[in-house]
């Protein structure tokens, strides 16, 4: 993938490297719960989950470029409603980086991105109903309500998931 620059961050591949500040991000239960997945146990639970993104370049990472600490998440993946013209955004950020703009700026910079060398035409986002943070971030970006989704698993305890809400962004109108 091309390497993006933000005004405080380099968004670039993977790397084997990276595997200390990505276990920060997927050990914490308070990043990886709100999104429906068990927070892993250490490095070792951590690192087939970073190979596969490493392999499968369809993420970024979020480095920071005053420091070079890894700090986020965002891919780009295939849409799960089968749109073929479509995408699905999926994000996540250090706990310690919340409320800083981190992930606006990030995004904003995906996106564009992704309206300018695609030939998707919009990018969804499902979100449940409780994860407010990520829910205002979408709307500040133009996503809009499109419909609510019932069925889903809760990936952590097996119950039947709240209902999500599924935000659409459209990059060509």
């Amino acid at each position: 993938m091309k390497i993006l620059n933000t005004e405080r961050m380099i968004l670039r591949d993977w790397e084997l490297s990276d595997l200390d500040d990505f276990s920060e991000l997927w050990t914490n239960p308070n990043v990886t719960i709100p999104q429906g997945d068990l927070p892993k146990q250490n490095k070792d639970e951590c690192l087939p989950l970073l190979m596969y993104l490493i392999n499968a370049k369809n993420s970024y990472a979020f480095e920071l470029k005053e420091t070079g600490k890894v700090i986020g998440s965002v891919g780009l993946n295939e849409d799960t409603d089968n749109n073929p013209n479509g995408r699905n955004l999926g994000y996540i950020l250090n706990e310690e980086y919340w409320n800083q703009g981190y992930m606006t700026e990030a995004l904003k910079k995906i996106i564009g991105y992704a309206s300018e060398i695609t030939s998707f035409l919009s990018v969804a986002f499902t979100v449940d109903n409780d994860n407010f943070k990520s829910q205002h971030i979408i709307k500040k970006l133009g996503f809009r309500f499109i419909k609510t989704i019932n069925g889903g698993i809760n990936k952590i305890n097996g119950e039947p998931m709240p209902e999500a809400n599924y935000f659409i962004l459209d990059l060509i109108k």
